[in-house]
């Protein structure tokens, strides 16, 4: 089983920080390759982030938070013992 890290993205040339505004899947929740997984929001958007793997999510972080670009926010354990529907 691997474990990816779930890390701000940067959403702009000139964006250093993004508030992270919610998790669509609970801590300890199964996601989906695809599905969206959280939402930030900068001065100028927001924006859904997808999850890049399929597997149970742990999130490292507070929700209505400022995080700098790169701050780990969650992961993700592939190969979870969860069968998909």
């Amino acid at each position: 089983m691997s474990v990816i890290e779930i890390r701000m993205p940067k959403p702009g040339q000139a964006i250093g920080e993004a508030v992270l505004i919610e998790m669509y899947v609970p801590d300890g929740g199964q996601v989906t390759r695809g599905e969206p997984l959280y939402r930030i929001e900068t001065e100028k958007v927001e924006m859904d982030i997808e999850a890049p793997v399929t597997g149970t999510v742990t999130t490292l972080v507070e929700i209505g938070i400022e995080y700098p670009v790169g701050t780990l926010l969650a992961t993700i354990a592939e190969g979870s013992d969860h069968a998909e529907p």
